[in-house]
């Protein structure tokens, strides 16, 4: 962990990102399709085609949450305050509070998003990081400050059969499962309504199909299918909104999740897999894979020596797969870095750090 967070560091935590495609000049273009197409081209190129295309290595806010709380796990409390200093400078102001985006228009297959569009994921691990600095360091930041984003910047509704949703952008009304589960953690951490919690995760259990897997949303085909990351988050948020909430609710859902999680989305060789049905996987998968395995108590030493020894390089640098040597500053580098600190953690993300 420490040689990753010393190589971070030394690029000032600046880097590339797999979709910041659109950074480029020639990315500008505004037809959906053509975003699409070159952000997805760069997506798929070697770094250098990145710098050839004049895309700058830049700051991501979710990179930045990533890395405070990697240094909060750790305790380093000097580490963390320049970590939530900088991450402070790219804020987005809205309706009397603040939250974050990325730093990059971002086109999807489905819906568009400016840069620094504050979404629910970005927002919530900043809240997650901020909210394990005050228990850990004794900070005393005002978590409420979020609220507003989540209270009535974002859109909370029903869907037809009155199940409750929390969407990814304000732009967007979007059902993805690990989008509201995740925010509305994030919402009852800062401080806001219990009861959406509540409603959110009887979705998500009302959802979950027989096998005990997720897609990852609904509403598009283009949504409808089962991977690694997403089905992680949709655990985190599960297991924390029980623990939030001190109840066994959703523990079926859990523990059918989990099931088909261990049984589906890794390998016969213990590795995970980054979508059902495919083989291949990717540094953000295996961090993923290390934080869930802790938060669930099972042994994750295996993956974490994989990691050491075929996706971080000499300087701390982490490839974003096994034969993939392009470095990503949010998607592998600060991605292993908390895996690493969730492994090295003699505490597990428990009520008591939830509520403390």
């Amino acid at each position: 962990m420490d040689k990753i967070l010393s190589y971070a560091e030394g690029e000032g935590w600046r880097g590339y990102d797999p979709y910041d495609g659109l950074l480029s000049p020639l990315g500008r273009l505004p037809v959906p399709l053509y975003r699409l197409l070159f952000q997805q081209l760069l997506k798929r190129s070697p770094i250098w085609v990145r710098r050839l295309l004049l895309v700058p290595p830049s700051h991501n806010p979710k990179g930045l949450a990533l890395f405070l709380w990697t240094y909060t796990l750790a305790g380093d409390e000097e580490r963390a305050r320049k970590a939530h200093g900088t991450l402070m400078r790219y804020r987005t102001e809205v309706e009397g509070g603040i939250a974050f985006g990325y730093n990059f228009d971002w086109q999807s297959s489905i819906f568009y998003v400016p840069a620094f569009t504050p979404n629910v994921i970005a927002t919530s691990f900043a809240v997650f990081a901020l909210n394990e600095a005050n228990r850990r360091f004794g900070w005393n930041i005002d978590l409420s400050v979020f609220l507003p984003f989540y209270e009535r910047v974002l859109n909370t509704f029903e869907d037809e059969r009155g199940n409750l949703w929390m969407s990814y952008t304000p732009l967007d009304r979007y059902r993805i499962f690990n989008a509201s589960i995740l925010g509305a953690v994030a919402q009852a951490v800062a401080g806001g309504s219990r009861e959406v919690l509540r409603r959110i995760g009887d979705t998500l259990a009302h959802y979950q199909r027989e096998d005990g897997s997720w897609v990852y949303g609904l509403g598009s085909r283009r949504m409808a299918y089962v991977d690694h990351i997403h089905t992680a988050y949709n655990l985190w948020g599960l297991r924390w909104a029980s623990e939030l909430l001190r109840t066994d609710r959703w523990e079926e859902a859990i523990v059918r999740g989990f099931r088909f999680y261990i049984g589906n989305l890794f390998n016969a060789e213990g590795l995970p897999i980054n979508r059902l049905g495919r083989g291949s996987h990717d540094a953000h998968d295996v961090a993923a894979a290390i934080i869930t395995l802790k938060l669930f108590g099972e042994e994750a030493r295996n993956l974490v020596e994989y990691a050491c020894r075929t996706l971080v390089g000499p300087k701390g640098e982490v490839y974003n797969g096994p034969k993939d040597r392009r470095v990503f500053m949010r998607w592998s580098v600060a991605w292993m870095a908390l895996a690493m600190a969730f492994w090295m953690d003699r505490v597990l993300i428990s009520r008591d750090r939830l509520t403390s």
